[in-house]
């Protein structure tokens, strides 16, 4: 092929991804758009869909709604989006609980690769574990010491069964020679921090940006994150990889995934819109201040994720035998 004939097929190609692009971001919404939130309400999940909501109204025209469904540890929203009219105007807003639905509850009704398709991966965020200040309990090595001290009478509350939190507590078990407590699930992580104010929970496991505020505030104690390096939103929180678990590193994500078979570019303007809303300033700011880090990765990246996750927590759940119900 010549190199004039290779920079006209070069030139076509071009402007046939020109093309679609252009087809990709015409696409707009013909009625209001529901974001599904498999979480009940002041969880993370719940408030990253608020603070996106009337970023996403004001780029895609049409009012976005934020609709909590927290039963069944989210298997009722997941459930639910798998079947909705695969035309953009219905997302699920999720995070690895979906995988883990997927691993934990064989008769979920759905699969993650079968039944949805990922549009943007929104976040990724420290799981961190606390405690309130009646406990007594000031930092990780006196959790340790306190489960040790009353095995299996101390109540940790975990916003799902089965999701993340609950492996995070089961790899830290593992790493630390076991920690027998009593678990207490909730069906979402504002209930849970709730009970956790209340000290009706010795410690709770949950996504950091949920209880941000209350740790600033000084109404519950933080104890250890999950990832390997310190959370910029809580820099005194320390690590479990610098203090009882070395190498620990864990960190969730949350994103947005629509029916299996909307058409690929309903999914391109969707995930443009989402990630220029989470990159605008006011989002962004907001998010990271929680705790969020923005991500912002398409379709293909988030693909790859799911993937990732399902492979690294089957082990756990296995070995945990975390099971739950199909709803």
């Amino acid at each position: 092929m010549t190199l004039h004939r290779r920079g006209a097929l070069g030139a076509a190609l071009a402007t046939l991804g020109a093309a679609a692009t252009a087809r990709a971001a015409t696409w707009t919404p013909t009625r209001p758009i529901r974001l599904v939130v498999s979480s009940a309400p002041a969880a993370s999940l719940d408030t990253l869909a608020r603070v996106l909501a009337p970023a996403l109204t004001a780029r895609l025209g049409q009012t976005v709604l934020v609709e909590n469904q927290g039963g069944g540890n989210g298997l009722l929203a997941m459930q639910s989006v798998a079947r909705a009219e695969p035309d953009g105007h219905t997302i699920l807003v999720t995070g690895d609980a979906i995988v883990l639905a997927e691993l934990a509850a064989p008769n979920a009704g759905f699969t993650v690769r079968g039944s949805f398709t990922p549009v943007t991966q929104a976040v990724r965020a420290a799981q961190i574990l606390a405690t309130h200040p009646g406990s007594g309990v000031r930092d990780i090595e006196g959790y340790l010491a306190a489960v040790r001290a009353r095995p299996g009478r101390l109540n940790v509350g975990l916003p799902a069964w089965g999701g993340i939190a609950h492996v995070v507590h089961e790899l830290l078990s593992q790493a630390t020679g076991g920690l027998p407590v009593e678990y207490v699930t909730y069906r979402g992580g504002g209930p849970a921090t709730s009970d956790l104010l209340a000290r009706h929970l010795d410690a709770l496991v949950i996504t950091l940006p949920a209880i941000t505020e209350q740790v600033r505030q000084g109404a519950i104690v933080p104890l250890a994150v999950t990832t390997g390096a310190r959370d910029a939103a809580l820099p005194d929180v320390p690590t479990l990889a610098e203090t009882v678990a070395p190498g620990f590193d864990v960190e969730s994500w949350q994103g947005l995934l629509v029916p299996k078979g909307v058409p690929a570019p309903v999914v391109a303007a969707l995930h443009e819109a989402i990630a220029a809303a989470l990159r605008s300033a006011a989002v962004e700011d907001r998010l990271t201040g929680l705790g969020f880090a923005v991500v912002a990765e398409g379709p293909e990246v988030f693909a790859r994720r799911t993937e990732e996750s399902t492979h690294r927590f089957a082990g756990v759940i296995r070995a945990a035998g975390i099971r739950q119900a199909g709803g």
